[in-house]
C-alpha cells in the first residue's frame, strides 16, 4: 500500500512537471497555456508580473538512499544486470563479474521477484546503513542490512 501511494505521488510530481513545461514567453514573461493560443503584440502585459517558480529542493541523503535501494531492487527484478551493477560501489562492482553474476542471475530465475521496504536508514557522512524488510517469492521474508557509500551517488557497497 505504501509503495502504491509513493508511486502515485511520483506520478503526480511528473505530471506537474509536464504541466510547467507547456508555457511560452510573451514580451519576456512566461505565460502558461497552449503556445498556439498565445499572440505576441509587443506590448507589455497589463497584469502583475508572474514570479518564476521556486527552485526544486534537493533530495535529502535519506531520499537519495531510498531511491538507490528502489533502483537496485527494480534492476534485479527486471533482470537489467547493467543497471544492477551500476548501483554498486566500484569495489563491489569489481567482484560481481563472471561466475558471481551467473549465480545472481540463476538465483533471480530460481527465486523470483523480490519486494523490499526500507525500514531504517542511518547516515554517517558518506556512509550509510539501510535496514530492509525483504519479501521473496521463494525465500520468504527476511530482514536485511546493507551498507552504502556515496560514490557518484549512493551505491550499495557490501564488500567481503
Amino acid at each position: 500500500m505504501k509503495r502504491r501511494i509513493w508511486v502515485c505521488a511520483v506520478g503526480a510530481v511528473l505530471l506537474a512537471g509536464l504541466g510547467t513545461s507547456c508555457s511560452t514567453t510573451t514580451a519576456g514573461r512566461p505565460v502558461a497555456g497552449d503556445s498556439a493560443a498565445v499572440t505576441t503584440t509587443g506590448a507589455a502585459p497589463s497584469g502583475p508580473a508572474e514570479l518564476p517558480p521556486p527552485p526544486p529542493t534537493a533530495a535529502s541523503d535519506e531520499d537519495q538512499i531510498r531511491e538507490a535501494i528502489r533502483t537496485f531492487q527494480d534492476a534485479y527484478n527486471v533482470e537489467n544486470w547493467d543497471a544492477y551493477r551500476q548501483m554498486m560501489c566500484p569495489a563491489m562492482r569489481d567482484q560481481f563479474t563472471g561466475p558471481i553474476m551467473e549465480m545472481v542471475k540463476k538465483g533471480r530465475t530460481d527465486n523470483g521477484l523480490t519486494d523490499i521496504a526500507v525500514v531504517g536508514v542511518e547516515i554517517d557522512g558518506d556512509r550509510a546503513t539501510v535496514t530492509l524488510d525483504s519479501q521473496n517469492e521463494a525465500v520468504g521474508r527476511l530482514t536485511v542490512t546493507l551498507p552504502l557509500e556515496r560514490s557518484d551517488g549512493w551505491k550499495i557497497c557490501q564488500v567481503n
